[in-house]
């Protein structure tokens, strides 16, 4: 009998302590931990590693507030461990849902190695934490909306439910970054600036061998989305007649052929839009020439995205792979020498919009 009681008592600890590692936290966690929802680091050769971390803390017995802990170091540990030795709870990074880097950061290998090794090593931390990159990791950390005062879940909302308006949105996860970067594709991470108090997706940064191969500005990271399998819907907006349209679904397809000795690529971009803020009559009288703007700008968008990809001598979506999967016979003979830049390619667009 009492052996009974023990198994009871153990599976029941081993489930409350499964419960703990969820992502969700209770009054109980914050009284003895400092739960950490969100890391940003930076780097610079004269100051070395500067590290935010957000720590949620109890204002009252029913409000929960967040600390911002700030150090440097000489490396990502050492700024890490010391903001740990100054808390008077041991920190605790199971409830991790974002990590910010800082451009400085970003264009170093090393330190961008070293981050990378650290959250991959860190047991701690779920490999789907979201990755993004900021031209000011303060200024992002500093956001504090009502509704949620939480960093690394409010960051990681924007992009879950659907917050972001105004562009499409890449989403780079930890665990998808280790798998593209062993793969030897190249990463693409977005970009995030403050806007009117939220995070907004201002461009996106390349990411090739471990270190930034360039920067793709906002209108080249929207045409980076129409082109990547990888994107969500967001809104499409034209500047002459100035319109937009809710993007429904989008879809590249990409067809490899050989003409002339060389080898080319058409990419057919599939779009369904809803124009939900024009009349029936506006849509019936003006449709034709709405469409016609929205067809002009998403193929000037992928073109600049396409334009700067070559420049940077990157294959940042990953066409070597799909040559390599669906046109065996080409990829024979252009794989080992397959060039972006020495590749003609064509847009095509077909669009539907309601």
């Amino acid at each position: 009998m009492t052996e009974k009681i023990l198994l009871y008592c153990s599976m029941f600890i081993t489930l409350l302590l499964s419960f703990s590692l969820t992502g969700c936290y209770d009054n109980f966690d914050l009284e003895k931990r400092s739960l950490c929802t969100a890391i940003a680091a930076d780097y610079s050769e004269d100051e070395g590693y500067s590290v935010i971390l957000s720590v949620p803390v109890l204002e009252n017995d029913e409000e929960i507030g967040r600390s911002l802990k700030s150090e440097t170091g000489t490396s990502l540990s050492e700024a890490i461990e010391k903001i740990d030795a100054k808390s008077s709870k041991q920190l605790y990074f199971g409830h991790t849902q974002t990590v910010i880097m800082g451009m400085g950061l970003l264009r170093s290998e090393k330190a961008l190695g070293q981050l990378t090794a650290y959250l991959d090593n860190n047991v701690q931390i779920d490999k789907n934490i979201l990755l993004v990159g900021a031209y000011d990791i303060q200024n992002i950390m500093d956001l504090e909306p009502e509704e949620d005062k939480l960093t690394g879940f409010f960051i990681s909302g924007y992009y879950d439910s659907g917050k972001d308006e105004k562009t499409f949105v890449n989403k780079e996860t930890l665990f998808a970054y280790l798998k593209d970067t062993t793969e030897g594709k190249t990463a693409v991470i977005p970009v995030l600036a403050e806007e009117y108090g939220e995070p907004a997706f201002t461009s996106a940064a390349i990411l090739k061998d471990g270190s930034l191969a360039g920067i793709l500005n906002s209108r080249e990271a929207m045409g980076y989305m129409w082109l990547s399998d990888k994107s969500s819907g967001g809104t499409l907006t034209c500047g002459e007649p100035p319109v937009s349209a809710e993007i429904l679904e989008r879809e590249a397809e990409y067809n490899f052929y050989e003409e002339n000795g060389r080898l080319k690529l058409t990419v057919t971009i599939d779009a369904v839009g809803n124009m939900w803020n024009y009349t029936d009559d506006e849509i019936k009288s003006k449709g034709a020439e709405y469409l016609s703007a929205f067809r002009q700008e998403i193929k000037a968008q992928s073109e600049a995205a396409l334009e700067s990809l070559k420049e940077m001598d990157c294959d940042a979506l990953a066409l070597n792979q799909t040559l390599k999967k669906n046109f065996k016979d080409l990829y024979s003979r252009y794989g080992d020498s397959f060039d972006l830049s020495d590749t003609e390619v064509e847009v095509n667009l077909s669009l539907n919009f309601v």
